[in-house]
C-alpha cells in the first residue's frame, strides 16, 4: 500500500483538504489558522512509507486523519475533516471506506464508533495506533 502513497501525496493537497473542509463547515468560510500543521499532517504518510512500507493503508490514512485533529489547523471542523479525509484516502488506495468493511449494506453500522475514537483522539484519550486500529 506503500506505493500508493506519493500519488496521494499529490492529491490530498492543502488546497483540497481547505475545499473539504469549506464545505463541511459551511455556511462559516474555511479558515486555516496554522497552514504549517495542515501541511505536516499531509505530509506524515508519505515520510511513513519511506521507513515503515508494510504498514496497513488504514494506518497511512489514520496519520493523516491523526495530523489533521492533533495540528488543529482549521478554525472549525477538525475532527469532521479529519474523518471525510482519512475516508478518501483509504478510498483513494482502492479498498472500501472506513465504516463498510467492504461488505454492503453495512456502511453505517461503524460510523459511531469510528467517529468515537476520532473524538478520543481530540480528547487526548487515544493514539496514533488506537486510531489506526483495523477491526477485522
Amino acid at each position: 500500500m506503500s506505493a500508493h502513497v506519493a500519488r496521494l501525496s499529490r492529491l490530498f493537497t492543502p488546497e483540497y483538504v481547505k475545499r473539504i473542509n469549506a464545505q463541511i463547515v459551511q455556511p462559516a468560510q474555511a479558515v486555516v489558522v496554522k497552514p504549517n500543521e495542515l501541511e505536516s499532517a499531509l505530509a506524515r504518510p508519505l515520510h511513513l512509507s519511506f521507513y515503515e512500507p508494510e504498514k496497513h493503508a488504514a494506518f497511512f490514512a489514520a496519520t493523516v486523519s491523526y495530523g489533521i485533529i492533533k495540528g488543529h489547523p482549521f478554525m472549525d471542523g477538525n475532527k469532521r475533516t479529519a474523518f471525510f479525509i482519512a475516508n478518501e484516502y483509504i478510498r483513494s488506495m482502492g479498498l472500501p471506506g472506513l465504516a463498510d468493511h467492504g461488505k454492503v449494506g453495512v456502511a453505517y453500522a461503524d460510523v459511531v464508533e469510528i467517529a468515537q475514537r476520532h473524538m478520543d483522539v481530540a480528547a487526548g484519550k487515544l493514539d496514533l495506533e488506537g486510531l489506526a486500529a483495523v477491526k477485522e
